[in-house]
């Protein structure tokens, strides 16, 4: 699950809102649950806060996810949670959604699944808004069709 929490910073009277992202991961064999930091953010009060876990792979070792904020700085993040080594990584998705824009697919993106090269592949959300999914590049922070017969490691949610 993910965990938000917000302040109204600190109690300094700027106007601004903490907000604190924390995914909790349950092992499987039982145990404490592991907490990992995902974002800190300090933002306009009142702006949208959005978390949501999309699913896991199917071998368990990985949890994607989408961190979303409105406000003067936007941001929309797609993390992406290794469990081997308790690891994250924060992508940054605001130019892929306004490219699902232009494209008439919504302006909103879950994460569907991997490639099985490890490419992580976004589909709008809901995903009956548009039936296109998308390889994600982190490096140009843009998204390609997925191509015909591409085949997916569909998460399980």
């Amino acid at each position: 699950m993910v965990k938000v929490s917000t302040a109204d910073d600190h109690s300094k009277d700027s106007h601004n809102c903490l907000a604190d992202y924390k995914l909790v991961v349950q092992p499987a064999g039982g145990g404490a649950p592991v907490i990992t930091d995902l974002l800190s953010s300090d933002g306009d009060w009142g702006r949208k806060i959005s978390a949501r876990v999309d699913g896991f792979s199917p071998d368990g070792k990985q949890v994607f996810g989408i961190l979303s904020e409105g406000g003067r700085t936007p941001t929309a993040m797609v993390f992406d949670y290794h469990g081997a080594d308790q690891q994250v990584e924060l992508l940054d998705i605001k130019k892929a959604l306004k490219q699902m824009a232009g494209a008439k697919c919504g302006t909103s993106a879950a994460v569907a699944g991997t490639t099985d090269s490890g490419a992580i592949v976004l589909e709008s959300n809901p995903a009956s808004q548009c039936a296109t999914r998308w390889l994600f590049d982190p490096a140009s922070k843009t998204l390609r069709r997925l191509p015909q017969g591409q085949s997916v490691r569909t998460l399980f949610k």
